[in-house]
């Protein structure tokens, strides 16, 4: 009985050589299910060890013409699966170890810093509103897009010494702006962190 399988796998074989899409047939019912629990086996992700051996076929089929025989295909179908299981997992890994760096930068700001920060934008925005929209163009073009005065100027089509002009209006009206909310957030700081 084993002989006869054996026999049937290797004309199966011959016919995958030869591209015979029925004999590709033949061998993915024939593995993909051990395949995708190999692959699961190392990886622990059904719905990538899936992919993977499914994979694994397509890349088998693009090598067909070198193999010939079951045993044959059946090595190189595990090759590719335990080689992409790996890759896959080294992936992770690296993917985790970005993640974990970053992780201290984003875990190092305090509820009390996001607060801040918060409230520092908030009374930027809001001053923002109250400049001229001239002004205000100009303020987000240079402080928040980093743009320089001739890069503004050439943009909005103006002289340079217009977009000075209109830089330090909207400087000093900040200004006006920012003292009162400041004054504020130090003392509230101060309350905090010293307790008075």
């Amino acid at each position: 009985m084993r002989q006869e399988q054996n026999d049937n796998g290797n004309n199966y074989a011959l016919l995958f050589q030869d591209g015979n899409e029925k004999a590709l047939a033949f061998f993915y019912y024939e593995f993909y299910p051990s395949l995708a629990h190999y692959s699961f086996q190392l990886i622990q992700s059904r719905p990538l060890a899936e992919e993977i051996a499914s994979e694994a076929f397509v890349k088998t089929w693009r090598m067909h013409y070198k193999l010939n025989s079951y045993a044959g295909i059946k090595a190189y179908l595990y090759k590719i699966v335990h080689r992409d299981s790996i890759e896959a997992i080294s992936n992770e890994q690296k993917r985790i170890k970005i993640y974990r760096n970053l992780q201290p930068q984003i875990d190092s700001d305090s509820p009390f810093d996001n607060m801040v920060r918060s409230e520092v934008y908030r009374i930027i925005h809001t001053a923002l509103k109250d400049l001229s929209p001239a002004s205000r163009k100009v303020m987000i073009m240079h402080y928040f897009e980093g743009m320089t005065t001739g890069q503004i100027a050439t943009e909005l089509s103006l002289h340079p010494s217009t977009i000075k002009t209109q830089k330090m209006q909207g400087l000093k009206a900040l200004k006006k702006v920012f003292i009162r909310p400041m004054l504020w957030l130090f003392y509230f700081c101060i309350k905090i962190f010293l307790g008075f």
